[in-house]
Order: C-alpha cells, then structure tokens, then sequence
C-alpha cells in the first residue's frame, strides 16, 4: 500500500539544512571562529537526526507500507529502506569517529562539514529518487563532492588522485546523462514507476534497451568501482584522509543499488539473458581481479582498496540475477560488508594516526599497544572473508544459495557447483591476505620504534567496537535486516 509521506523528503530536507547552516558561518570571521568550537557536535547532530528519521521509516516498511512524496519524486520501499539506513548509520558511526579523528585539512571546518552533509545527501537522493533527471543530478553531485573530499586531505597525493578520478567519472556520467536522454526521448517521461507501467515504447526496439542499460552500467560501475572501470580505486583511499574514507564506505550502497534500480524495469521489459551474463561477468572479473591484486599489497589502503573491488564484484554477483533471493541477498550482503568495511578502514586509519605509516612492513607488534582496535579490525575482517557465527558468513551463503538455485535452472547441477566452489575459493584467498595482514600490523616483532603509542580515544574506537558487535548480531539474529529487505 503507497500511503503519503514527508519522511523521505525530510531525510534529504534535515541535512541540507545543517549543511546550509553551517555554510552560513563562513564568510563571517566571528562565527567561523565559533563554529570551530562546535563543527564536530554539529555534523554528529546532523548525521544522527538523519539516521533517527529514517528509522521512524522502517516500522511503516515493515508493515508492507510505501511511503511516497510524489512531488518530488521520492519514495521509500523494501527496496531501498535496508540501504538507507546502512548508508546512515555508517555516516553517523564516521561522525563519531570524527570527533578526534580529524586533524584538518585543505577545507575550512565549515565546508568540510558542508560537503560531508551534502554528501549524505546524494547517497540517500539516490537511494530514494525515481526520477531519473533526479538519479543524473545526484551521481553528478556525488562525483562533485567526492572530488571535493579527496583533495582536503594535506599532500600532493590528493590532487593527483582527485584528477584520475575527475577524468574516469566525467566521462562515466557522459554515459548516464546519454542512457536518461535515450529513455527519456522514448518514452517522454522520466519516472521509472510510470515507465515500467507503460513499457510498449520501449518493446518497439529491444536493442536500444540493451544500448541504454550497458550506458547505465558503464556510467555507474566507473563510479562503483567495478573492473574494467577500476582505475580511480588504488589511488583515491591513499590520497584521502583517514576520517573521508570512513565517509566513502557508505557511497557504494547507493551506487549499486542505484545500478539495479535502474536496469530492472529494462530487464522487467526485455528480459534478455545475455543482460545477465554481463552483469554476472563484470562481477565474477571484479572479484577475481580484486581479490588476486589485493593479496600482495604491502599498503594496507592499497590492499583496502582491491578488496573494495573484489567486495564491488560480490554486491553485483545476486542483483544480475534479477530474482526475488538474489535481491534479498544483494541487499544484505551490500549493508553488511559496508559496515564491515567502515570498521576495517576505522581501524586501520587509528593505525595510520598513531603509526604515521601505511606500510605493513613497518609496523608489528601493535596488538599490546592498541588491544581493542586490533580485536575490532579481525572482527571485522573475518566477517568480510565470510567466517562464521559472523554476519559475513550468513551474506555469503545466501549469495551462494542464490547464485546457486540460478544456475542449477539454467545450467546444470555441475556448473551451479562449480560456481559456488570457485566463489569459496575467492573467499579463502581473502581471508588470507586480510589475516596476512593482521599478523603484520599486530601481531609478531614490532619493526619501527612504537615506545610512546597507545591505544587511540574513547570515541575513536567506540564506532569499531559497535560495527564489530552488529558483525556478531547479524550473523546471530540476520532477520533484523532480512525483515525489511524486499
């Protein structure tokens, strides 16, 4: 049942206005030098009172209610509820993280704080819009910010970084813009509900279908990350500071289900399988490529980011199957590692601030110096290599379970297990290399000279104990997610 709502605009509505708030203080000297006084209590204000507005939205979603503000485009459904609040709760969790994470930068607090909301934003306009004029202006946005973001870490990594991305994303959005002008000259309307209700326009020429939907996959799989599209990746979470990257985790939650969004009523239309085989390649190449390229870094943010790619690969692997399992199980699974991902990267920014190094082999033995991030970031890790009770372990074996009964119907029980064995094995290289690299940043004979580093503030490891608790809650109770995912 579709039922009026503001909340989804009030999601979008509540940081703007902390955003445009604590914009207003810039150009004035006297509140700029308040403002940094309270900048941190203001972004967690905002990040919380978002997060609190999008869980008075689940008990209606629970109740097989979806709620819709027409004017605007926006909607709130099983779809994209378990997204949003993934992606708010990672924000909320950063802005604690924030609070004595953050050293400065190249932007004034102001516009970091501005930027940030603004950010939030987009991730959640994309998660909420079905306007595909919306869905242009939001990836537009989120490649706008982003940039921005990157460049305020201090250092000449940064801008270099900044412009690879600018370059591989400007043109990945040429390929969106064209895909919504494509639909929108077809069907002479831009609101996908109303599209999938009158698809006859489209019927007329099913390779045109085919020619939009890759446009959206290469235009929102260069923003993702995905292999071929990849090149951004290694070089942006280096170049960023510790606290943005946190940020970042969120960004894939809104893509990829963005990505789905928006392919589903062409696939619903034309249900052409040579749609899916794309897909499931891209996914099966990302994880490969990633998980293989990951292993032997000795940057622990170079090796964070081919696992981002071989993890991008895994969030495409259940939505290219178009059924309702792998759609639960994509949703699940996109959330879960999220949230791990934030806790890995959390932990391994308290390094990089304590330490001063990304090089894992210059570091050891930090276990006995900084005990309770060290026992949040193998949590976190085990739950992203999918090692059971964790919830990684339950997001896998519903990835496996889907990709499984697909193939069986399609191809055979031989290559259904053969799929399912080759996707274990990827696993296990995982586990490898992210318990590789507990051993070197934690474990064993401290190389460099730690005798004065301790353990990082209250509010620094505090997100990363209550990720590393939710990897436990999930894998013991995942009907809390599973409940509201469609």
């Amino acid at each position: 049942m579709t039922v009026y709502s503001l909340l989804p605009l009030l999601a979008l509505v509540t940081p703007f206005f902390t955003g445009a708030l604590c914009l207003f203080t810039y150009p004035f000297d006297f509140l700029e030098s308040f403002f940094r006084k309270i900048e941190k209590i203001v972004l967690l204000l905002g990040t919380g009172l978002t997060l609190l507005i999008i869980l008075l939205m689940v008990p209606y979603i629970l109740t097989d209610q979806i709620l819709e503000t027409p004017a605007f485009s926006l909607r709130a459904d099983s779809l994209n509820m378990v997204g949003a609040i993934g992606t708010a709760l990672i924000f909320f969790l950063a802005s604690i993280y924030n609070v004595r994470a953050e050293r400065g930068g190249r932007l004034k607090p102001s516009l970091y704080n501005f930027f940030i909301l603004l950010f939030l934003i987009c991730m959640l306009g994309l998660l909420f819009s079905y306007d595909l004029f919306g869905i242009f202006l939001f990836v537009e946005l989120t490649i706008g910010v982003s940039i921005v973001l990157v460049i305020h870490a201090p250092g000449k990594l940064s801008p270099e970084a900044a412009f690879k991305y600018l370059i591989i994303t400007a043109i990945s959005a040429l390929f969106v813009l064209l895909a919504v002008l494509m639909v929108f000259v077809i069907t002479r309307n831009s609101n996908i509900l109303a599209i999938l209700d009158n698809s006859a326009p489209l019927l007329e020429n099913p390779r045109l279908i085919m020619l939009i939907v890759i446009c959206f996959v290469i235009g929102l799989g260069a923003d993702i990350g995905l292999v071929p599209f990849h090149g951004w990746v290694p070089d942006v979470l280096p170049a960023s500071t510790p606290i943005i990257n946190v940020f970042f985790t969120a960004e894939p939650i809104a893509l990829v289900l963005t990505l789905y969004k928006l392919i589903y009523p062409f696939y619903t239309t034309y249900p052409s399988q040579t749609l899916i085989w794309i897909l499931l390649g891209i996914g099966f190449i990302s994880v490969v490529f990633g998980a293989l390229l990951a292993y032997p870094q000795r940057d622990f943010y170079r090796m964070f980011a081919y696992c981002s790619i071989e993890e991008f690969g895994h969030m495409i692997l259940p939505l290219a199957l178009f059924t309702p399992l792998g759609l639960t199980a994509g949703q699940f699974y996109i959330v879960n590692v999220s949230l791990m991902k934030a806790g890995l990267v959390a932990c391994l920014g308290s390094v990089f601030i304590n330490a001063g190094t990304r090089n894992m082999d210059s570091l050891g033995g930090l276990v006995g110096k900084m005990r309770t991030t060290a026992l949040s970031y193998i949590i976190c890790a085990l739950s992203i290599a999918g090692v059971p009770p964790l919830s990684g372990f339950y997001a896998k074996l519903l990835i496996y379970t889907a990709i499984y009964e697909f193939m069986l119907q399609k191809n055979g029980i031989f290559t259904s297990v053969l799929t399912v064995m080759f996707l274990a094995c990827m696993s296990i290289v995982s586990l490898v290399y992210l318990i590789r690299s507990f051993h070197a940043i934690f474990l064993g004979e401290p190389v460099g000279t730690f005798k004065d580093l301790r353990e990082v503030p209250f509010l620094m490891y505090l997100p990363t104990i209550i990720i590393s608790g939710l990897a436990l809650l999930l894998g013991i109770q995942p009907d809390i997610l599973l409940s509201i995912a469609g």
